[in-house]
């Protein structure tokens, strides 16, 4: 079921999503809050993943159409460095949750999340554990400049090298800005 993924995978995945933000002393000013986001996606199921081959995004076959909206509550923007994953994660506001997802792609899944790192307009990571080892992890990566798009990937893993393969989603969502608890 789970699959140690080769770097081309890792790479092809999570890189994109983690090429990242440095924080530092001389990063530009924003606002201090970070609004409420609602990410309205389809995502499709990857079909052809391969582990041992260098893969490009444009050679993932995806099959399916599937709803799925996620809510960020407003938040405070990171002015630190985000904890390392073998520390202990920051409380998490329990509105973040997702809101649709009639196909019950993440139906195994507590409702509560284990750990948000929240570094929007660069990427939000996202875990749940499910069972030990097992998490389902959500990167919501790629957003647009105007913050009106994002792609969201999500998959179940027992680590950042070691995911499921016959359950990696990836999507395009709208996202859309200072809503109410999802609705």
């Amino acid at each position: 079921m789970f699959k140690t993924t080769g770097l081309a995978i890792l790479a092809l995945l999570l890189i994109p999503a983690a090429q990242a933000t440095e924080f530092s002393q001389n990063a530009p000013a924003s606002p201090a809050t970070i609004p409420a986001r609602l990410l309205t996606c389809v995502l499709g199921r990857a079909t052809n993943l391969d582990p041992h081959r260098d893969q490009k995004r444009s050679e993932v076959i995806y099959e399916g159409s599937h709803k799925f909206a996620l809510y960020l509550p407003e938040t405070q923007r990171r002015t630190t460095a985000p904890p390392d994953p073998t520390e202990p994660p920051e409380p998490v506001d329990p509105r973040t949750k997702i809101v649709v997802d009639p196909d019950g792609l993440t139906k195994q899944v507590p409702s509560r999340f284990d750990r948000v790192i929240d570094l929007w307009p660069e990427r939000v990571e996202m875990v749940t554990t499910i069972a030990e080892p097992v998490v389902n992890l959500i990167i919501v990566s790629d957003i647009s400049a105007d913050g009106k798009q994002a792609n969201l990937f999500m998959t179940k893993a027992t680590d950042v090298a070691t995911l499921d393969l016959k359950n990696v989603y990836s999507g395009s969502c709208n996202v859309g800005f200072d809503v109410a608890g999802g609705s």
